[in-house]
This record gives structure tokens, C-alpha cells and sequence, in this order.
């Protein structure tokens, strides 16, 4: 991967206050995404381009996931029912918000039953 930074203005770089605290500014660039040479997924390659943000020093604690939930009332992807229009095709009465967590089997007896590794 090639990344070539890309200075953004003033206009475009906010400064530190009170929302950005000890945060750590990530400028924006352009670099080359994908592979031709490895999963087919991968491909093509292909110029991608990203914005500069702010990232947190340290990863989010649970207490501090918490915390943002009880102040905003935010609510995460696997807690929005989906939306029928957005999965044509499929049963209404079978679309349902959640989510798995991996959880690697200590044996495995069927590699065709996908519940040996995902909990919910």
C-alpha cells in the first residue's frame, strides 16, 4: 500500500478544542487499494481517497462506550431493525436487529453448521 499524504488547508484542518481533546489528527491522502494478485475480492486496484479525522490515543473503553450511549442515546447497527426496502426479496417477519460474536469452538463437528463459532 502507497499512501501519499496530502496537506489539507486551514480551512479543512480543524484545531484542537474542547471535542478533539487529546486526540491525534490522521491527515487525509490517497493511496492504492486492493490486490490483483492475491483473493478475487481484492481486486481491482484502485485509487482510494480519505479525509483527515481525529482518533483517540488509546482504544474506547466499555465504561467509556457506555458512558457516550447514556449522554447521546446513540444507538449501534445491530440495534436498528433493518429496513425492509433495503433487502429486496426477503421475508419482512424475518428481518430482525442483532448481532454474533466469533467464539472459536474448541472442537469443531460440523463444518457446515456455522453456530459452532458464532454466538449471539
Amino acid at each position: 500500500m502507497t499512501l501519499q499524504r496530502t496537506e489539507e488547508g486551514p480551512n479543512q484542518r480543524p484545531s484542537k478544542d474542547d471535542r478533539t481533546g487529546d486526540m491525534v489528527r490522521i491527515l487525509g491522502g490517497t493511496f492504492r487499494m486492493g490486490s490483483n494478485d492475491h483473493y478475487p475480492e481484492e481486486a481491482p486496484v484502485h485509487r482510494a481517497t480519505v479525509d483527515g479525522f481525529w482518533i483517540d490515543r488509546t482504544p474506547v473503553t466499555n465504561r467509556q462506550f457506555k458512558e457516550f450511549v447514556r449522554a447521546t442515546g446513540h444507538k449501534t447497527f445491530a440495534e436498528i431493525p433493518p429496513d425492509p426496502k433495503d433487502y429486496p426479496g426477503a421475508l419482512p417477519h424475518m428481518l430482525y436487529a442483532g448481532s454474533l460474536v466469533f467464539s472459536p469452538s474448541p472442537r469443531v463437528t460440523n463444518l457446515r453448521d456455522w453456530s459452532q463459532w458464532w454466538i449471539s
